[in-house]
This record gives C-alpha cells, structure tokens and sequence, in this order.
C-alpha cells in the first residue's frame, strides 16, 4: 500500500528565506492534517492564490501540525479563510499564526487528504445540522468546472436594469468545485478613492442596493465604513453559509453578525462590477435555498 504524502509524519522544515523572501508557518488543529490552506497578497489585483497542505510533523517527540509556506515575497497578505488573518511577510523572517486554539473555517479546496470536493469538511455552527452543500451535490454528482455564457442584461420599461428577471439558470456553485464568477478577485476600494467622488459612489451604491433587493428580498444596510454594502441575513447560519460561497466566487465579503458586507466603488460599472456582485449573490442565494430546502431547485 502506498503511503499518502500527507499521512507521515514530516521531520524537517526547510525553509528558503532570505533577502526579501520569507516564510509562513501556520499551526493548526489535527483534524486539519491535509487541508490545503491558502494565501494572498493584498492589494494583488490577479488574486494569485499560494497554497499548501496541513501536514504532520515531530519537534522532539511532540507531534505538531502545520501548514508552512517555505518562501513568500515580502508584502502584506491575507489568509482565505473565516475570519481572514492578515499578516506580514519579512525577508529572511519567519512569520508564525497560531489556530491550535481558533475557531477557523477554511473553505474547501482540492487537496490529497480532504474528502471528494461534493462531500467538503465543514465548521459546526449552532443550527447546521447537515452537508454544507445543498442537495443536488450529494452522492458523488459530477460538478462541471466550465464557465457559463454571461447572462444578457434586461431592463424595464423605465430603463432601470432589470436584476430579478436576467437568471433562469446558474452555472454550479464555486463552493462545490464549479467555476467561480470572477477570474480575479474583487476587492474593496479605498476610502480616499470614494471621498474623490462621492456622487458617482451613492449612485452605484444605489443600484447594487437596489440589485441585491431584487435577487433576494432581504434587507440592505448602509455600512458605517465606505466602501461596503450590507445585505443582512435571516440568522447567523445564513450568514456563514453565504460568506464561505461567496468568497470562493472571486468577490470579497466580510461579516458583522448576520451582516454581509460586500465591495462598492465609484468606478463600478454596471456590466462589470455591479453586474458581479448582484450575479454572485443571485447565485448563492439561489444555492442557499435550495441546500436549506433540502430539495433540489429547478434552474
């Protein structure tokens, strides 16, 4: 029988650090041994993802196990997982997270050690009591990977665009191993750029208020923080479950509560990046209630 690489037990770490490169070790759980765990620069506008896997290894005669990233460029990143964890890499520097005492969600991702992707781990919240993906991806259903044609825009006979009526069908969701909607990650916009030109932000603001109404029928909130728009959730439950699909989806989200806030900027467009967090949105909601439901939704 072959050994799995991420079933030994790992004596050495070797690191390759120096000048502007550093390195990242991140301590974790024993049930995480093989989760793949990933990294992003900040501010990186191509959301290049580093990953490694969680393995076990020996200091002395105590086990340990950790995710150790053995070389990164010097810069600011981020972790993808819930709560993201920010940290800095320094050349010729180890930098250390330690989760052995954390409640951390990591969203599911290929690795050699994990379940099939239709059968993801997942974090016990107070009500969920089942898979974590709704029912059409249980029992070992293939998930394509291939992107779906962009859904044409409508409008209304006031001109206004039409969010309610543009979907009829969705391609499979990220959370599952489905394509994600964006290629590249859509960040939040800086304050300052937003004080530039508060007229263009309170219009596009407007419509993505205006958009996520249409797909969801649940209430919007105005973010004390500019940049954000809220869209808040019947129960905490909700919440997670949306945050973990959406930000496999390429659009970032962070949570207050049974608050999601997502990303608003004055240069959004309305096919671009308004049209993408209203499609994400229409497209987890959809999933969400289908997984809550039990029963699968006809697209």
């Amino acid at each position: 029988m072959v050994e799995q690489y991420v079933e030994r037990v790992h004596h050495d770490i070797v690191l390759d650090i120096g000048d502007h490169i550093g390195a990242l070790i991140i301590y974790t759980k024993e049930h995480m041994r093989g989760w793949q765990i990933d990294v992003s620069l900040q501010g990186d506008g191509t959301a290049r993802r580093i990953h490694t896997d969680v393995l076990e290894r020996r200091i002395g005669r105590q086990p340990i196990f950790a995710a150790v990233f053995a070389e990164l460029p010097e810069g600011n990143y981020y972790t993808w997982s819930d709560p993201p964890v920010g940290f800095t890499i320094v050349g010729g520097q180890i930098t250390e997270i330690d989760w052995r005492d954390a409640d951390v969600y990591v969203p599911p991702v290929s690795s050699s050690a994990m379940p099939e992707r239709n059968t993801p781990p997942y974090r016990n919240t107070s009500n969920v009591g089942m898979n974590i993906l709704p029912p059409r991806y249980r029992g070992g259903k293939k998930v394509s990977a291939a992107p779906m044609g962009t859904a044409p825009m409508r409008y209304t006979a006031t001109g206004q665009v039409a969010w309610n009526e543009m979907w009829t069908t969705f391609c499979d969701l990220a959370l599952a191993g489905g394509p994600p909607h964006r290629d590249t990650l859509l960040e939040p916009v800086p304050p300052d750029d937003i004080r530039a030109n508060l007229p263009a932000y309170e219009r596009v603001l407007a419509e993505i208020e205006r958009g996520l109404r249409l797909v969801t029928g649940l209430p919007v909130v105005r973010s004390e923080r500019l940049g954000w728009v809220g869209l808040r959730c019947q129960d905490e439950e909700m919440a997670l479950w949306l945050l973990r699909a959406i930000i496999v989806e390429n659009v970032c989200v962070r949570r207050e509560g049974i608050t999601l806030f997502l990303p608003v900027g004055p240069d959004f467009h309305m096919e671009k990046e308004i049209k993408n967090v209203i499609t994400v949105v229409a497209k987890t909601y959809h999933y969400w209630m289908e997984h809550v439901s039990s029963t699968p939704l006809e697209d």
